[in-house]
This record gives structure tokens, sequence and C-alpha cells, in this order.
């Protein structure tokens, strides 16, 4: 049996066998209670008091669980529209009229029964027990549909979360590809007038990014590997551009090669030194990518020898950079760093987790 399927009234069988043996544990107790009480004058066991008594505190409990029915429908399904201090104000009516109903249906049955009742004065602790309990039982419901609303609230913020999450990763990604695109057809256009043989080369590797990156349009992460090859391929055309006077060299110890990372998250960075590091000197400069294992995190550092940070007031603040930001803090939490590389030049540094 689906225990979390509804029953009726939006209440699942799960809390219907719930709220049922509420009312059996407490009619049990009421049983219990009186049956210690009549210790002072009963000749019989406290067992045989107990069973004798069994049949008026169902009796009781069964009619308060039918007056609580209409009292609850009232409350939780035609008023749940009303704020939760209104519907408590309303016990302040309810509390009374629930007495009234429940002492005329309970006395009025038990008198046709032949079942015992408290009579004269006694029945004041009818009132009291009926009106304490009526506090419990409403206190528990309107505790626990508060629960309820709270962790569809907390559930529709998560899902609201991943969907916002979901649509800024896309925006930043498509954000990234015509900024990519333009600055690789820039590269084939200087290339082009030395010889038809090397442009159909830097064709081929632009075919080959071209695949890579709508792989990676379709996953939400790829190998270090797999990421480590795309930035490879991208510096090669850049070096097509600037022939010696851009000199690479990779650092990437081989435990993290099969690690995974977001796609086209180191491209933009190695952009970005290309661009706003080494391509304004004359003589050029280096990029360094590293890329180790520390203390169960990944550790990327990218690092040029270009102008500095004091050197182009644009450094530090790409689109590259900002995209590649707000991806780390969206997706990690993690916070990406821009400082003065020594000799010269800025290094670009992040962990993530392994």
């Amino acid at each position: 049996m689906n225990w979390n399927r509804i029953a009726f009234w939006g209440i699942t069988y799960r809390q219907l066998t719930m709220i049922v043996g509420l009312y059996i544990v407490s009619a049990l107790l009421y049983d219990g209670a009186l049956s210690i009480s009549e210790r002072a004058w009963s000749k019989n066991s406290l067992f045989i008091d107990f069973l004798y008594e069994v049949p008026r505190a169902l009796l009781d409990y069964g009619m308060k669980l039918l007056v609580t029915a209409p009292v609850w429908y009232l409350l939780f399904i035609r008023l749940r529209h009303l704020t939760l201090t209104r519907r408590i104000l309303l016990h302040v009516v309810l509390l009374p009229l629930y007495l009234l109903v429940w002492q005329f249906l309970y006395y009025a049955v038990s008198d046709g029964l032949g079942i015992g009742r408290l009579r004269g004065t006694g029945q004041v602790w009818d009132t009291y027990i009926g009106a304490l309990f009526y506090l419990v039982q409403f206190g528990i419901f309107h505790a626990y549909d508060y629960y309820r609303d709270l962790q569809r609230q907390r559930l529709r913020e998560v899902q609201l979360r991943e969907l916002t999450l979901k649509s800024e990763l896309a925006a930043l990604k498509a954000q990234l590809n015509p900024h990519f695109l333009y600055n690789v057809f820039n590269t084939i256009s200087a290339s082009v007038p030395p010889a038809q043989e090397r442009t159909r080369e830097l064709l081929a590797e632009l075919a080959d990014l071209f695949r890579y990156q709508l792989q990676a349009s379709k996953a939400d992460v790829v190998t270090v590997r797999e990421e480590i090859a795309f930035v490879k391929k991208y510096l090669d055309l850049e070096k097509a551009r600037f022939g010696d006077r851009l000199r690479v060299s990779f650092d990437v110890a081989d435990n993290v090669l099969d690690n995974t990372i977001p796609p086209m998250l180191l491209q933009p960075l190695v952009e970005n030194s290309v661009k706003h590091g080494i391509a304004s000197l004359i003589e050029g400069g280096d990029i360094h990518v590293g890329i180790h294992r520390q203390n169960g995190h990944l550790h990327v550092a990218i690092s040029d020898t270009g102008v500095g940070l004091n050197g182009s007031s644009t450094t530090g603040h790409g689109l590259g950079l900002a995209n590649t930001r707000l991806r780390l803090d969206k997706m990690y939490g993690s916070q990406l760093t821009v400082g003065n590389s020594q000799p010269r030049g800025v290094i670009v540094q992040f962990t993530i987790p392994a």
C-alpha cells in the first residue's frame, strides 16, 4: 500500500493512520487514568476496571474525532487562505462550540447505550479534559501544517535555485560562444595570406574546437584531460597568429587528468592572458597552465609574463574572467583570484573539489 497516497481532503493514508493512532492512544491513556482514579472505592482489579472503561473511553474519543473533523475541514481546507494568526484566533469561537456539540452527542449516545459517564458537578472534568485535548490536538495540527508549508517552501526554493542556476550557466555559456568565435576567426583571418596549406590546418583545428564546444554544451562536466586538449588546440591557433611571441607550457599532474571540471572553464582564462597580457608586447610572453591536487581539491593556476595588472585597465574585468568567476561561484561557491605574477604579469587561480 502506498501510504503517501491521498485518502481524502488532501490527507494521506499515513497522516490518517497517525491521527487515528493519536486518538486510540489518547483513549487508552484516558481509560487508564479513570481506572487508577477508581482505586479508592473499586473492588475490582486495575485490569478489570481498565477493560470495563474501554467502551466509555472509545465512545468519548470517537465523539471527539467526529466533532473534530468538521472543525479541521473548516480551518485547514475552507479557510486555508487565511493567515495562521487569524485561523488560531478562530479557536476562541470554535472551542466552546466544539465542547457544546461534543458533550451533547457524547452524553446522548452514552445514555442511549447505558454507558456510564460523569454527571452533575463531575461534568466539569469533561469540559476541562475536552478543552485541553482540543488545544493539544489542534496545536499538533497547526504545527504539522506549518512544517509541511515550510518544507514545500524550501523545496520550491531549491527547485527555483536549480532552475536559476541552470539558466545562468546556460546564459554564461551562450555568451562565451560568440566571444570565443570572434577571436578565433580573427586568428584565421590573420593567417590566410602566407600559405593555403597552413590555412587548411588552422581550419582543421577550428573544426576540432567546434566539435568540442558542441559536446561541451550538452554536458555539465568534462575530464581535465579533455579540457586541456581543447585549450592546447586553442593555443595552437593563437600561436599561428603570434608565432614565437607566444610561448606556452603546461604542468598538469597525471593524477588529475581523469577528474571532472565544467567545460570551457580554462579557455577564457587563457584567452584573457593572451589578449590582455601578451598581445600588446612586441617581444610577446609566456603562458603557464598548472593543475594539481591539494588536500582533496583541484588547484588551477594560469599565469603569464604579460603587461600585468597595472598595464591594462581591463585585466581582471574582461568577459571571460567575469563569466568564469560567476560559474565558479554558482557551481562550487569558489572564488577566482587575480594577482600579480613574478617577475611580471598576472596569475589567475581557483580551487574546486576534486
